[in-house]
């Protein structure tokens, strides 16, 4: 019998086969640095699984960022911020816009990153702003003298809810055939 066979497999080493190099120039933010940085600990293996979320709508309190968290590196440009933080076993990447906001962790281990992601959202989620009874409505028309011309009108536009049982009968969601 080969004593090959009785010896368990090396573990595979991934970030062997990719090296890691930065260049940066000039055309670089400080906030693509950040993002590099964050991507350091996963590529090299040292924390293995990842976990991100996407939220449409962060409220202005919100800070992302788990109990317990140091910030390593902040960005802020005009229109995005990227934030790096880390805590035991796990790196933190928010990058924020507008009112949204992208938060990715790595971590040792699966349920860590899930963790630590849940713990830097929860409550983060803003609610929508309240939609205006009387909207903005475009309408086109071919005049003789000015060929094609738009105008608006405001009309009022209720609430799916407040558009009564007749209405809803007639025009089925398309989800529920």
């Amino acid at each position: 019998m080969n004593a090959m066979a009785d010896t368990p497999p090396a573990p595979s080493a991934p970030q062997r086969s990719l090296p890691i190099r930065l260049n940066l120039d000039d055309s670089d933010a400080p906030s693509d640095v950040v993002d590099a940085l964050f991507l350091g600990r996963f590529a090299t293996g040292e924390q293995s699984h990842a976990h991100s979320t996407t939220l449409d709508r962060v409220g202005p309190e919100a800070t992302l960022l788990p109990a317990g968290a140091r910030v390593l590196r902040a960005s802020k440009d005009d229109d995005r911020s990227a934030l790096l933080a880390e805590g035991e076993g796990w790196t933190l990447l928010v990058s924020r816009w507008n009112r949204g906001a992208d938060v990715t962790v790595t971590a040792t281990d699966e349920e860590l990153a899930r963790r630590i992601l849940a713990e830097a959202t929860d409550g983060a989620k803003d609610e929508p702003e309240p939609q205006p009874e009387n909207v903005t409505m475009g309408f086109w028309h071919m005049s003789p003298r000015r060929g094609p011309h738009r105008t608006t009108r405001q009309i009022g536009a209720g609430t799916w809810e407040r558009s009564g049982p007749t209405t809803r009968r007639r025009w089925p969601s398309p989800w529920t055939g």
